[in-house]
């Protein structure tokens, strides 16, 4: 049991850093910032982000959705539109859910 469920933890963390790395490259990261950004600054920064299996899918929307902000308002993207349609998405589905 206690198996099953780590590895369901593992697929959300990978599913997390696999949208957070595709939306990073739209906006220009490399693979090495996006590396660099989950080792040594993502742990600090969000710490939420261990804990997001205790509250569910709301704090994982909530954990990625910050993280665009910061990474686009970093380089002066919120005018974007790809960033804009990202953001009011991620908006509906934490009003939604």
């Amino acid at each position: 049991m206690f198996s099953a469920i780590q590895h369901k933890q593992q697929n959300v963390v990978e599913t997390v850093y696999l949208a957070l790395s595709d939306h990073a490259r739209l906006f220009g990261f490399t693979a090495e910032d996006i590396m660099d950004f989950w080792q040594h600054k993502a742990p600090q920064k969000y710490p939420a982000f261990e804990l997001a299996f205790e509250f569910g899918h709301r704090v994982i929307a909530e954990l990625i959705l910050n993280t665009l902000n910061k990474m686009a308002e970093s380089f002066g993207f919120t005018d974007n539109p790809r960033y804009i349609a990202e953001k009011n998405y991620m908006e509906a589905l934490l009003k939604k859910g």
